[in-house]
């Protein structure tokens, strides 16, 4: 039984670009801004914005030559076998996961905090706002990609305009603060483009639908549409931000969209941007859930995870196995940072995932092209084997940026242990093909 074909252009770009549209990536922005200042936040978003793309044209590549579900394991493995594949793919569906976590728990606490005083909802708890958002997209997804597709039209379209719109009103009306400029200073940058990552990340797991778009090339097209859509948006936002708020007063604030809204339009604007961070949320996790479950799916159907998460419902033709799963675990982990509040560290392991995965599909191109001279690729990355080779490069020396303080020592911890265990099952996994024999398809 196959996957459905009904995925098209324009569902592409909304789902890309509303993976990376998060309420989280709002957070991320104050912290571009405290990293550099308001005068140089917005090329800090370019610059991260034009390596989004590179790597956006190396997916495509990828994606071309390779037009499976199986998405970034299947490159992976492809180019650098199938241990170091398994170990990159675990990791990166579970930090996507904690991730998802961290921005459930930001989109809760802005409903909490905002109908407090309202009758009825002001008793609604945090883990129920992030409860009925999480079923309702796993509902979405399971009736069929095609629906869900619409769905990430509607929501990605009118999330985007509300917060062009609202940078607009900033930049034109507001009343710019006082404050002093911040000197240019080179360290600051590039820990300035590293958080500005976290504004794109996401934007590559349309990948795994490529057994669902009606024309191949429609994916490399998609993508780096969808980083200039979030480098305008984001752009704008940023530098939006630190126009009209003190840096600092942003800085201590764990919803610092929210004052921004009160400050230009008092409630009017505060309730508008409530309205954005939960579109932001609502695309995140909705395109969230097409991705994530299509690689489990995936992994599944070759044997790399337990076999039941690869079945298909047999009226939908979506893998409600795998969707159902990870819904579960997404929601426990969402319930635990909760009650825990630690949601930066999750953040900063996405970006320096997601840096990674970069690099090294920038690695995956360059080595393919060199092994497998003649195989059919319907995208090839354009500006050449040096502009992908430079943009690998850079993209690791984020990554560290990513995980040198001042981020928290967890970081770091976190993600040696995550590997090695990864790592670890990896080789379990490998091994016990070689010895029955099993070998997963291309």
């Amino acid at each position: 039984m196959e996957l459905k074909r009904a995925l098209r252009l324009r569902a592409l770009v909304a789902s890309a670009a509303g993976l990376a549209v998060a309420s989280s990536s709002l957070v991320a922005a104050v912290q571009v801004l405290a990293a550099i200042g308001t005068q140089w936040a917005w090329l800090a978003v370019a610059t991260a914005g034009m390596l989004c793309v590179v790597a956006a044209w190396s997916f495509g590549e990828l994606a071309g030559a390779f037009p499976t579900a199986g998405g970034v394991q299947v490159y992976m493995r492809e180019a650098f076998g199938p241990t170091m594949a398994l170990t990159v793919t675990l990791m990166y569906v579970l930090l996507a996961m904690a991730a998802g976590a961290a921005e459930a728990y930001i989109f809760g606490s802005v409903l909490a905090n905002s109908f407090a005083s309202v009758p009825i909802l002001g008793h609604v708890p945090v883990v129920l706002w992030v409860t009925a958002s999480l079923t309702f997209f796993l509902v979405v997804n399971i009736r069929g990609v095609e629906v869900a597709g619409r769905v990430q039209e509607v929501l990605t379209s009118t999330m985007v305009a509300a917060i062009v719109l609202t940078a607009a009103g900033a930049l034109f009306l507001g009343h710019p603060v006082s404050a002093a400029a911040k000197p240019f200073s080179v360290v600051a940058f590039v820990r300035a483009v590293a958080y500005a990552v976290y504004l794109y990340i996401g934007f590559e797991w349309i990948t795994p639908l490529a057994e669902e778009v009606q024309d191949r090339l429609d994916l490399p097209r998609a993508m780096p549409a969808a980083v200039g859509v979030l480098a305008v948006s984001y752009g704008l936002f940023t530098g939006a931000m630190g126009r009209v708020v003190p840096i600092a007063s942003l800085l201590a604030s764990p919803t610092p969209y929210l004052i921004v809204g009160e400050t230009l339009a008092g409630k009017v604007g505060f309730w508008l941007l409530v309205g954005i961070s939960a579109l932001a949320t609502f695309t995140s996790f909705n395109a969230g859930m097409m991705g994530y479950s299509r690689i489990v799916y995936a992994m599944a159907r070759e044997g790399s995870l337990p076999r039941f998460l690869g079945k298909i419902h047999l009226r939908y033709f979506t893998p409600w196995s795998a969707l159902s799963t990870m819904f579960a675990i997404e929601l426990a982990l969402s319930v635990a940072v909760v009650y825990t509040h630690a949601f930066t560290v999750p953040i900063l392991l996405a970006a320096a995932i997601e840096a990674l995965i970069y690099a090294l599909a920038a690695a995956a191109v360059l080595k393919l092209r060199r092994t497998r001279p003649t195989l059919a690729r319907p995208f090839r990355a354009p500006g050449g084997d040096l502009v992908i080779a430079a943009a690998g490069f850079l993209f690791a020396l984020l990554a560290l940026g990513t995980l040198w303080p001042p981020a928290p020592t967890a970081v770091p911890m976190l993600l040696a242990v995550g590997l090695a265990l990864a790592f670890a099952y990896a080789r379990y996994v490998s091994s016990w093909q070689q010895k029955t024999g099993a070998r997963p398809p291309s």
